[in-house]
């Protein structure tokens, strides 16, 4: 029960708190420097350290949502490069974006846009919203089909599939 409270509970960004990173929860640790023009995000073993010259909740949180950002930036596209290979697709454009509402989409034009929280979620998730994304580039419907297509890639993906179910990151952050 008391690990349902804490997935549900929204982190106050102060040390402390635990923050999750690719399926891993991390003790978020902040230090202060005044001398810090710009917040630092690192992790260090098991924790999330920041260090900024303001230790604030506002300015905590902006500095570990921009480190997220800039993860996933780096992260989801690797990926999408990893499985697009697989499926044999080219794609015209990825985007990072901050949407509460889906945790990825494909248009016909073949642009993906995925939702930066999938950062939060272990790397299994991640990629099995980016294999679906990817095989929407083939079908683009959810028919057998689509299912069997994303079967051949991820043997398990609906496992994954109801992880994102229960989840509660896009809530939480």
């Amino acid at each position: 029960m008391q690990s349902q409270q804490r997935e549900d509970r929204k982190p106050g960004y102060k040390s402390g708190d635990i923050l999750p990173y690719l399926g891993q929860d991390y003790i978020l640790e902040v230090r202060q420097y005044p001398s810090y023009r710009k917040p630092g995000v690192q992790l260090v073993g098991e924790r999330l350290l920041v260090l900024t010259a303001k230790t604030d909740p506002a300015t905590v949180r902006k500095a570990v949502l921009e480190w997220y950002c800039a993860r996933a930036c780096r992260i989801i596209p690797e990926r999408v490069e990893f499985y697009r290979k697989q499926i044999g697709k080219s794609v015209n454009g990825i985007r990072i974006k901050d949407v509460r509402s889906r945790w990825g989409s494909c248009s016909s034009k073949a642009n993906l846009n995925f939702n930066w929280r999938l950062v939060l979620a272990p790397m299994e998730v991640l990629d099995y919203v980016v294999v679906h994304e990817l095989c929407h580039l083939k079908e683009m419907n959810h028919s057998k089909a689509f299912w069997d297509l994303v079967g051949e890639i991820l043997p398990d993906y609906r496992k994954q599939r109801e992880w994102l179910k229960r989840c509660k990151l896009i809530e939480r952050f």
